[in-house]
Protein backbone atom coordinates (compact mmCIF):
# COMPACT_ATOMS: atom_id res chain seq x y z
CA UNK A 1 0.00 0.00 0.00
CA UNK A 2 1.02 3.62 -0.34
CA UNK A 3 2.79 5.24 2.60
CA UNK A 4 2.89 8.80 3.78
CA UNK A 5 6.16 10.69 3.88
CA UNK A 6 7.97 9.87 7.11
CA UNK A 7 5.84 6.82 7.89
CA UNK A 8 8.06 3.95 9.11
CA UNK A 9 8.23 0.63 7.30
CA UNK A 10 8.52 -2.79 8.95
CA UNK A 11 10.19 -5.56 6.97
CA UNK A 12 9.30 -9.19 7.67
CA UNK A 13 12.08 -11.64 6.82
CA UNK A 14 12.17 -15.43 6.77
CA UNK A 15 15.19 -16.88 8.64
CA UNK A 16 15.80 -20.44 9.78
CA UNK A 17 12.20 -21.32 9.03
CA UNK A 18 10.82 -18.48 11.16
CA UNK A 19 9.30 -15.15 10.16
CA UNK A 20 10.85 -12.16 11.94
CA UNK A 21 9.74 -8.55 11.98
CA UNK A 22 12.71 -6.23 11.74
CA UNK A 23 12.87 -2.85 13.51
CA UNK A 24 10.88 -0.14 11.75
CA UNK A 25 12.86 2.12 9.42
CA UNK A 26 12.04 5.30 7.57
CA UNK A 27 12.75 4.81 3.87
CA UNK A 28 14.42 7.69 2.08
CA UNK A 29 15.73 8.32 -1.39
CA UNK A 30 19.35 7.24 -1.72
CA UNK A 31 21.42 10.38 -2.41
CA UNK A 32 23.06 10.04 -5.82
CA UNK A 33 26.75 10.88 -6.03
CA UNK A 34 25.88 12.96 -9.10
CA UNK A 35 22.95 15.17 -8.01
CA UNK A 36 19.95 15.55 -10.26
CA UNK A 37 18.07 18.83 -9.90
CA UNK A 38 19.69 22.22 -9.68
CA UNK A 39 18.50 24.22 -6.64
CA UNK A 40 16.67 21.13 -5.34
CA UNK A 41 19.24 18.55 -4.30
CA UNK A 42 22.30 20.63 -5.12
CA UNK A 43 23.35 24.25 -5.50
CA UNK A 44 26.05 25.77 -7.72
CA UNK A 45 29.57 25.35 -6.37
CA UNK A 46 32.88 25.99 -8.07
CA UNK A 47 36.62 26.33 -7.66
CA UNK A 48 38.98 28.39 -9.81
CA UNK A 49 42.43 26.83 -9.70
CA UNK A 50 44.77 29.08 -11.64
CA UNK A 51 43.03 29.15 -15.02
CA UNK A 52 40.93 26.02 -14.49
CA UNK A 53 37.26 25.94 -13.48
CA UNK A 54 36.09 22.93 -11.50
CA UNK A 55 32.59 22.02 -10.31
CA UNK A 56 30.85 18.99 -8.78
CA UNK A 57 29.65 16.65 -11.52
CA UNK A 58 25.84 16.69 -11.71
CA UNK A 59 23.28 15.04 -13.96
CA UNK A 60 22.25 18.50 -15.09
CA UNK A 61 25.46 18.59 -17.11
CA UNK A 62 23.90 16.00 -19.43
CA UNK A 63 21.71 18.80 -20.78
CA UNK A 64 24.81 20.39 -22.29
CA UNK A 65 24.61 17.97 -25.21
CA UNK A 66 27.36 19.44 -27.38
CA UNK A 67 29.94 19.85 -24.62
CA UNK A 68 29.18 16.77 -22.53
CA UNK A 69 31.06 13.78 -23.99
CA UNK A 70 29.50 10.33 -24.06
CA UNK A 71 32.15 9.00 -21.68
CA UNK A 72 31.01 11.51 -19.06
CA UNK A 73 27.43 10.36 -19.47
CA UNK A 74 28.56 6.79 -18.90
CA UNK A 75 30.51 7.88 -15.79
CA UNK A 76 27.40 9.48 -14.28
CA UNK A 77 25.29 6.38 -14.96
CA UNK A 78 27.95 4.03 -13.59
CA UNK A 79 28.53 5.94 -10.35
CA UNK A 80 24.84 6.54 -9.64
CA UNK A 81 24.30 2.78 -9.59
CA UNK A 82 26.73 2.41 -6.69
CA UNK A 83 25.42 2.34 -3.14
CA UNK A 84 26.60 5.06 -0.72
CA UNK A 85 28.87 2.58 1.06
CA UNK A 86 30.50 1.51 -2.20
CA UNK A 87 31.79 4.82 -3.52
CA UNK A 88 35.47 4.61 -2.56
CA UNK A 89 34.99 7.29 0.09
CA UNK A 90 33.84 9.85 -2.47
CA UNK A 91 31.18 12.42 -1.64
CA UNK A 92 31.22 13.99 -5.11
CA UNK A 93 32.82 13.58 -8.49
CA UNK A 94 34.72 16.69 -9.54
CA UNK A 95 34.48 17.94 -13.12
CA UNK A 96 37.07 20.09 -14.88
CA UNK A 97 34.49 22.03 -16.85
CA UNK A 98 36.54 24.85 -18.39
CA UNK A 99 40.16 25.55 -19.26
CA UNK A 100 40.35 29.34 -19.55
CA UNK A 101 42.57 30.82 -22.24
CA UNK A 102 45.78 31.86 -20.48
CA UNK A 103 49.49 31.35 -20.95
CA UNK A 104 49.40 29.16 -17.83
CA UNK A 105 47.20 26.62 -19.61
CA UNK A 106 48.61 27.01 -23.12
CA UNK A 107 48.27 23.71 -24.97
CA UNK A 108 45.63 22.26 -22.64
CA UNK A 109 42.18 21.63 -24.12
CA UNK A 110 40.80 19.09 -21.73
CA UNK A 111 37.55 20.51 -20.46
CA UNK A 112 34.75 18.16 -19.42
CA UNK A 113 36.99 15.64 -17.68
CA UNK A 114 36.55 14.05 -14.27
CA UNK A 115 39.40 14.92 -11.90
CA UNK A 116 40.44 11.76 -10.08
CA UNK A 117 43.58 12.81 -8.20
CA UNK A 118 45.45 15.88 -6.94
CA UNK A 119 49.19 15.28 -6.74
CA UNK A 120 48.44 11.57 -6.49
CA UNK A 121 45.81 11.87 -3.75
CA UNK A 122 42.32 10.65 -4.70
CA UNK A 123 39.84 13.54 -4.80
CA UNK A 124 36.73 12.87 -2.70
CA UNK A 125 34.86 16.15 -3.22
CA UNK A 126 35.26 19.71 -4.47
CA UNK A 127 35.80 20.83 -0.88
CA UNK A 128 38.57 18.26 -0.48
CA UNK A 129 40.20 19.50 -3.69
CA UNK A 130 40.03 23.11 -2.49
CA UNK A 131 41.60 22.17 0.85
CA UNK A 132 44.52 20.51 -0.95
CA UNK A 133 44.92 23.48 -3.30
CA UNK A 134 44.93 25.92 -0.39
CA UNK A 135 47.54 23.78 1.38
CA UNK A 136 49.70 23.99 -1.75
CA UNK A 137 49.21 27.76 -1.84
CA UNK A 138 50.40 27.89 1.75
CA UNK A 139 53.56 26.01 0.79
CA UNK A 140 54.24 28.52 -2.00
CA UNK A 141 53.71 31.49 0.31
CA UNK A 142 56.09 29.98 2.85
CA UNK A 143 58.68 29.30 0.15
CA UNK A 144 58.48 32.89 -1.11
CA UNK A 145 58.97 34.45 2.31
CA UNK A 146 62.03 36.63 2.18
CA UNK A 147 62.23 36.71 -1.61
CA UNK A 148 62.42 40.20 -3.08
CA UNK A 149 62.63 39.36 -6.79
CA UNK A 150 59.07 39.39 -8.19
CA UNK A 151 60.08 37.19 -11.12
CA UNK A 152 61.28 34.42 -8.83
CA UNK A 153 57.98 34.54 -6.95
CA UNK A 154 56.08 33.68 -10.13
CA UNK A 155 57.78 30.31 -10.45
CA UNK A 156 58.48 27.60 -7.92
CA UNK A 157 59.46 23.98 -7.68
CA UNK A 158 55.99 23.22 -6.34
CA UNK A 159 53.60 21.78 -8.88
CA UNK A 160 49.94 20.85 -9.09
CA UNK A 161 49.18 17.65 -10.96
CA UNK A 162 45.54 16.90 -11.71
CA UNK A 163 44.94 13.30 -12.71
CA UNK A 164 42.10 13.13 -15.21
CA UNK A 165 39.88 10.20 -16.06
CA UNK A 166 40.89 8.63 -19.38
CA UNK A 167 43.25 11.49 -20.25
CA UNK A 168 46.72 12.77 -19.57
CA UNK A 169 47.41 14.73 -16.39
CA UNK A 170 47.38 18.52 -16.24
CA UNK A 171 50.49 19.90 -14.55
CA UNK A 172 50.75 23.53 -13.41
CA UNK A 173 53.41 25.47 -11.56
CA UNK A 174 51.64 26.35 -8.31
CA UNK A 175 53.17 29.83 -8.01
CA UNK A 176 52.29 30.64 -11.62
CA UNK A 177 48.73 29.41 -11.02
CA UNK A 178 48.42 31.68 -7.99
CA UNK A 179 49.73 34.61 -10.01
CA UNK A 180 47.31 33.93 -12.89
CA UNK A 181 44.20 33.59 -10.74
CA UNK A 182 43.37 37.29 -10.09
CA UNK A 183 43.57 38.08 -13.81
CA UNK A 184 41.35 35.14 -14.71
CA UNK A 185 38.74 36.21 -12.16
CA UNK A 186 38.77 39.79 -13.46
CA UNK A 187 38.65 38.81 -17.15
CA UNK A 188 35.69 36.49 -16.68
CA UNK A 189 33.88 38.66 -14.09
CA UNK A 190 34.03 35.96 -11.41
CA UNK A 191 33.44 37.43 -7.96
CA UNK A 192 35.68 35.10 -5.99
CA UNK A 193 37.96 32.14 -6.49
CA UNK A 194 35.58 29.55 -5.04
CA UNK A 195 32.20 28.95 -3.49
CA UNK A 196 31.22 25.81 -1.60
CA UNK A 197 27.86 25.68 0.08
CA UNK A 198 28.05 25.19 3.83
CA UNK A 199 31.69 26.22 3.95
CA UNK A 200 31.47 29.80 2.62
CA UNK A 201 29.20 32.68 3.67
Amino acid sequence: RNKRIGEPTVFTVFRNGVEEDRPAVELRDLPPICPRWLDVDYHPEYLILGALALVPLAQNHLLWYKECPSELRATINRWNRRWPGDRDGKEQLVLLVTVFAHELTFGYRRGWRVVETYNGTPVTSLRHLREMWHATRGEVVKLNEGKTDSASKKSSNIFVRLGLQSDEDIVLDAAAAMDAEPGVLKTHAIERSSFIRGADP
